[in-house]
């Protein structure tokens, strides 16, 4: 399983690289060829830029999305669920030394 997420995100990390890369060469040969400004070819290329940025973050989190549905569906607790059970687990801890207190004195008492 692991193995698959690490695929996952290198295929993602990957085409977002070369995505950028392909970008930049757009960029040198609208440059060169004078098919355009280079100050209109820098604005695209900051435009798609910010575009792959957008992008990856929503992919990211969509990935994230997917490993946090993969590990409960395999019966992994979270974080909070992990110290909510543990905050309940001491709250049980200290009511039972508590009655072993009571019981304790009790019988101290009748005798």
């Amino acid at each position: 399983m692991n193995d698959l997420i690490k695929k996952g995100f290198l295929i993602g990390l990957g085409a977002t690289i070369a995505s950028k890369e392909k970008a930049e060469k757009l960029f040198e040969d609208l440059s060169k060829s004078g098919g355009a400004a280079a100050e209109e070819a820098k604005a695209l290329l900051t435009a798609l830029n910010e575009k792959g940025k957008e992008n990856t973050g929503k992919w990211r989190d969509g990935f994230e999305q997917e490993i946090t549905d993969v590990i409960k569906d395999l019966g992994f607790v979270t974080l909070d669920e992990f110290n909510g059970l543990k905050e309940k687990l001491t709250a049980l801890e200290n009511q039972i030394t508590e009655l072993k207190s009571t019981t304790t004195k009790e019988e101290n008492d009748e005798k």
